[in-house]
């Protein structure tokens, strides 16, 4: 009689939305997985070997794609090392926003992960939630930068540019009313710093809602 063997699968790799990117070596009988060989991160490969032919500005935007939901973050490390290595001072106005940002950067990933493992869990709502809020910081996002994910905004020796003045507000539309415009532009008539401090006032209650859906739920 043949002797029955253990078979190996591979299982991935795959880039399921933002949960990671990840493949598994699987060693398995019959359906029971007897090991996991798990290989994570092999998302965008290389930049090292792309950052031999490319000046540190060139390069910077790399970095926001080193993971997708911790982009300034990764521009604020690659900065940092680049200033160490030239001995170079950064303008303490510069350091604050580089912090700044990076904590707007760490809700950003924290609300990802709590979003998406809540509806892995069978909560859709704290998804919702979730995205939410990071459309606000999105928004803050896209005032200094431009771009609302991969924002290249970080600079050795600072930033690309100075906070604005002003915070963008919504415009009319064919499918907003006058009043739904108000409502909307209402915590946006000063600058990006009151934009931020009045999103961090909200955010505590935010919080509060994600507590009542998940802290107490069996699911969780």
């Amino acid at each position: 009689m043949a002797e029955i063997k253990n078979y190996t699968l591979n299982f991935g790799p795959q880039h399921p939305a933002a949960h990671g990117v990840l493949r598994l070596v699987l060693e398995l009988d019959g359906e029971v997985i007897q090991r996991a060989d798990p290989h994570i991160g092999l998302l965008h490969r290389a930049t090292e070997k792309l950052a031999e032919s490319r000046t540190f500005i060139q390069s910077l935007p790399y970095m926001d794609r080193l993971d997708y939901v911790s982009m300034m973050s990764n521009e604020h490390a690659y900065c940092l090392a680049i200033e160490r290595m030239m001995g170079l001072d950064v303008p303490i106005r510069a350091q604050y926003i580089r912090v700044l940002f990076s904590e707007i950067t760490r809700l950003l990933n924290h609300l990802m992960w709590l979003g998406s493992h809540a509806n892995d869990c069978g909560s859709s709502t704290v998804l919702i939630y979730a995205f939410r809020e990071r459309e606000d910081l999105f928004d803050m996002y896209e005032a200094v930068s431009g771009a609302r994910m991969h924002a290249a905004y970080f600079r050795p020796g600072g930033v690309y540019r100075d906070l604005p003045d002003a915070m963008p507000q919504y415009k009319v539309s064919k499918i907003k009313n006058a009043k739904a415009l108000a409502r909307m532009n209402e915590n946006r008539q000063g600058s990006l710093l009151d934009f931020i401090d009045d999103f961090s006032n909200r955010f505590v209650k935010h919080m509060e809602e994600y507590h009542t859906l998940l802290s107490d739920n069996r699911i969780w």
